[in-house]
Parts: structure tokens; sequence; C-alpha cells
């Protein structure tokens, strides 16, 4: 459990967490998430490989997309995620 607490403990890593808290199945792609944050790609992918490598998100690639979600079957990101949803809104 620390890791994940540790993986989330930065403040743009806060941040995505937040934007894939209403992730679909399909997840978002890396495109989405950097330019909802204002932030740079290379910076997006290195925030989401610790999150990705302490479990708190999957990965998926299809053709030459990449989208991320969480792992909701994880009892701590599932409970975490309830921080930030409230009747399927982010808060």
């Amino acid at each position: 459990m620390a890791g994940k607490l540790k993986a989330i403990g930065h403040p743009m890593r806060v941040a995505l967490f937040h934007l894939l808290c209403n992730c679909e199945t399909e997840g978002l792609s890396v495109k989405s998430l950097y330019q909802s944050l204002g932030i740079d790609q290379p910076t997006t992918s290195r925030h989401l490989a610790v999150m990705r490598n302490s479990g708190l998100i999957s990965r998926r690639v299809t053709g030459g997309q990449t989208s991320y979600c969480l792992c909701f079957n994880d009892p701590f990101v599932k409970c975490l995620s309830g921080c930030f949803i409230t009747n399927n809104k982010i808060e």
C-alpha cells in the first residue's frame, strides 16, 4: 500500500488519477490526458509509468494508440477513487 500512496503522492499524478476516475472500459488516450492537463507527452508518460508500475492503472495498446484506465479491481484504487467520484461526476 505504501508504494501506491507514494505513486499518487505527486500533484500531477493526482490530476491524472482524477481524470481517470470516470474512465470507461476503453480508457483515456495519452494524448487526451496530456492535452487536458496542458503538459507535454513525455512528462505525462513518465507519470503514467509510475502509476502503472504501482498497480494503480492499466495500459492498453491498440494499433499505435495507448490508453489508460484505473485498476478498479484493486480495493485501494476503488477506495481512493471514491474521493473523486460523486454520483458519476468528478468533484
